[in-house]
């Protein structure tokens, strides 16, 4: 109900166990928010570039030249003269709001500041389930749209711009990830983002290891599998992945220098700029007073209302790619296995 009218002291009451309580606040699972978010040094020293929310950030790279090796020497040899070129992050913001005043729980089981507390928390759970929505939004849009005409262990579909691994080849999916991404001259370690339907798949596979008949362990060295609950692709109902070289997609997240350093006052008519930490995660927090009558809401007619919103800035980035000529356009790339 609104204004917290349920709990109002009018018989004898105690408070939900946090243990029975929890249920009521759960929130979508943000792994690939986490994931990219582990990989932010993508730019170097952002606060000294990024000064404010709405200021440009350029990023140069020398980008790689390709050309067929000659067979002999010269004397008069002439090169090129190669490039720069840049990347130009994109910010988004995501924000949530709520109020609380100052004597409407006066009279309430709840205290002022468990009630605060909450909605701060709950506040930083909406941003954090929108983040993870845009993480995968951002992924599926970045994914490779170009592949070597003779790739090897599955069929690259230039419609779905996915990789399709054979029916009947479950078993091998994950081998054939690797060979693909080393087709692509992706060696080393692999992030590997996964609809639910492949983590069932995966967990299966991964319990068949060195001492059972059937032994699948080879598949997984190599791999940082992670289970998206979000991930889906209506084209590919039986299982999707989202692989990409680790380290090489990433969110960068930012908040406003008067946030991290501390400015003003919450409970003033001009407000404070502060932060507030949730899951490892450090947000900025603004909130201002003013005077106000809540009478009508359960509160005082004498009363002071404070304001707050939490924010986080993101810009999702991947490693550029500029020489694309026979090779794939993207670092990231989606696998599907077809249905059986």
């Amino acid at each position: 109900m609104a204004n917290f009218d349920v709990s109002n002291l009018l018989s004898a009451q105690r408070i939900l166990d946090k243990k029975y309580a929890s249920a009521e606040l759960r929130m979508k699972p943000a792994p690939v928010f986490s994931l990219l978010t582990s990989n932010d040094n993508f730019i170097v020293d952002v606060e000294s570039v990024k000064t404010r929310e709405d200021r440009a950030t350029e990023l140069y790279y020398i980008p790689r030249t390709k050309r067929t090796a000659g067979s002999a020497r010269a004397h008069n040899h002439t090169g090129t003269v190669n490039d720069s070129a840049k990347v130009t992050p994109t910010w988004t913001i995501k924000s949530d709001k709520t109020t609380i005043s100052l004597k409407l729980l006066d009279m309430n089981v709840f205290s002022f500041e468990t009630i605060l507390a909450n909605k701060l928390e709950q506040m930083a759970m909406n941003i954090l389930e929108d983040k993870e929505t845009e993480a995968i939004a951002f992924l599926m849009a970045a994914r490779a749209t170009q592949q070597p005409a003779a790739i090897v262990g599955a069929s690259f579909n230039s419609t779905t711009d996915a990789f399709e691994v054979p029916v009947g080849n479950t078993t091998s999916f994950f081998q054939r990830v690797k060979s693909i991404m080393k087709q692509n001259y992706f060696g080393g370690q692999a992030d590997v983002i996964v609809d639910p339907n492949l983590q069932i798949m995966f967990e299966q596979q991964a319990a068949q290891g060195a001492g059972n008949s059937t032994n699948l362990a080879y598949n997984w060295p190599g791999l940082r599998i992670v289970e998206s609950i979000e991930l889906a692709d209506a084209d590919y109902t039986n299982g999707v992945a989202l692989v990409f070289p680790t380290g090489q997609a990433s969110a960068l997240n930012w908040i406003p220098k008067q946030n991290r350093n501390g400015w003003g006052d919450y409970n003033d008519y001009n407000g404070g700029y502060g932060t507030f930490n949730f899951m490892g995660y450090q947000f900025a927090l603004h909130g201002y007073a003013s005077r106000s009558d809540t009478s009508s809401a359960n509160g005082q007619t004498q009363d002071v209302t404070m304001e707050f919103e939490l924010s986080l800035d993101t810009t999702f980035n991947k490693s550029p790619l500029n020489y694309t000529t026979d090779r794939t356009d993207s670092v990231v790339h989606e696998f599907a296995q077809l249905a059986s």
